[in-house]
């Protein structure tokens, strides 16, 4: 899939081209999520008498919790050293080059205070709920079925979202979309086929009802995130802070309550190994949607959409080649194999599609639209979106906030949010 041409593009300090730029951000988001998925299904499926879903589910809401106040702290202080810079620096005269500002020292962060809250806490609580059943219950189907089957139930959450969206909401979708929604669901009924065949040490059936319980909660957990930030002004800083964190304190709350962090403990000293594993899968998975961001960020949703899907085939691959005990090649798992590939094959052709409408628009002079139809970002003519990118990660927005504006925030909410 080519990019639509646009200017370089910096990252990390680096001004890059383009597609240069485009080929290490989808690389790197495919390796990273790969490697985490990978980290996880061997932890679960490898590790002996591994049995500690609910303390993998805190694990990974505890990481994206903390990282997000320690960027949300990191911002705050860069805007003030910004800020506290153009106030002493003298005005620039024309030709002369700006000096770039120096990134916060660490003592002057304030780590432990908390910024106002755009959103209610209410809907913060609410969602936060919805999100740590959806990350416990979503592990703990693995228990029941094996990894690619569940990776597939994880993806046919496109089924109801179009079923709600065409009976309420009166929308229209694409013959790609719905192929792919057929596709889907034929793939995740020969799969449960296939179980049935395969599996008679557990209870699939419980993995697929788990599954279907977590289909529901991420909906859900979607909407409240829009809500927070259609409704509010919320960003997506504070929306992964709060929702993450609260959910972290209900998990471990359950941990505690349940006695698993206990059982858990005395497992983690016999096998000190998977207490390293467990930390490094939190990290690498936040790290490959942190890539995920800036890809959707730089090169917008279509782009984005065609790496997810390598990133889906890439795992299915990986898992079949790597972890084939409790997958045996049956004609029932490669034909549903296909058929989640004939999706997989849908959603990068209506990719495709909607970026050959984006270039063509872009050939006919329409200025500020995107693959979606609807208005890009405004770009201040020297090849950056307005106010760009500050030297420590932070971007400076039109508000003067130092966050993404709020239309890019709903825009990249669902990286981590679904």
């Amino acid at each position: 899939m080519g990019v639509i041409a646009q200017p370089d593009v910096v990252l990390f300090g680096r001004r890059l081209a383009a597609d240069q730029a485009f080929v290490w951000l989808a690389a790197g988001t495919v390796l990273t999520i790969a490697l985490a998925s990978y980290l996880e299904e061997f932890i679960i499926k490898s590790l002996p008498h591994y049995d500690f879903f609910f303390t993998m589910a805190f694990f990974e809401l505890a990481v994206f919790g903390v990282v997000s106040h320690v960027t949300i702290r990191l911002r705050a202080a860069g805007e003030r050293a910004s800020l506290g810079a153009d106030a002493v620096s003298p005005r620039v005269s024309p030709g002369q080059m700006q000096m770039p500002h120096h990134p916060p020292r660490w003592s002057d962060v304030e780590w432990w205070r908390l910024e106002p809250r755009a959103a209610p806490f209410r809907l913060y609580a609410i969602g936060a709920t919805c999100l740590a059943l959806y990350a416990s219950l979503g592990k703990l189907a693995y228990k029941y079925v094996n990894y690619v089957t569940g990776t597939v139930l994880k993806s046919i959450k496109l089924v109801p979202v179009m079923v709600v969206s065409v009976t309420w909401l009166g929308r229209s979708y694409s013959s790609y979309d719905y192929a792919a929604a057929g596709f889907l669901t034929t793939s995740a009924v020969v799969f449960g086929m296939g179980e049935a065949e395969s599996n008679h040490e557990t209870n699939y059936a419980m993995g697929f009802i788990l599954s279907f319980v977590c289909l529901g909660l991420t909906a859900a957990q979607s909407n409240i995130a829009d809500a927070c930030m259609r409704d509010h002004g919320a960003g997506v800083d504070e929306n992964m802070l709060y929702v993450n964190g609260i959910g972290a304190v209900l998990v471990f709350t359950f941990l505690i309550v349940s006695g698993e962090i206990f059982e858990a403990f005395a497992y983690f000293t016999r096998f000190p190994g998977a207490f390293a594993l467990l930390f490094v899968r939190s990290v690498v998975f936040y790290a490959g949607a942190w890539l995920y961001t800036l890809l959707m960020k730089h090169f917008g949703a279509v782009a984005a959409v065609a790496v997810t899907t390598a990133r889906k085939a890439v795992t299915v691959m990986l898992s079949f080649a790597l972890f084939r005990s409790d997958k045996p090649l049956t004609e029932k798992y490669l034909g549903a194999t296909a058929l989640f590939f004939g999706a997989i094959a849908c959603e990068y052709y209506k990719a495709e599609a909607r970026r050959r409408r984006a270039k063509a628009a872009m050939e006919k002079g329409v200025v500020g639209v995107d693959a979606e139809g609807g208005k890009g970002d405004l770009m201040n003519g020297k090849g950056e979106s307005e106010g760009g990118e500050l030297p420590w990660g932070g971007r400076r927005s039109v508000d003067g906030r130092g966050v993404a504006t709020r239309g890019m925030d709903r825009e990249l909410a669902p990286v981590r949010l679904k």
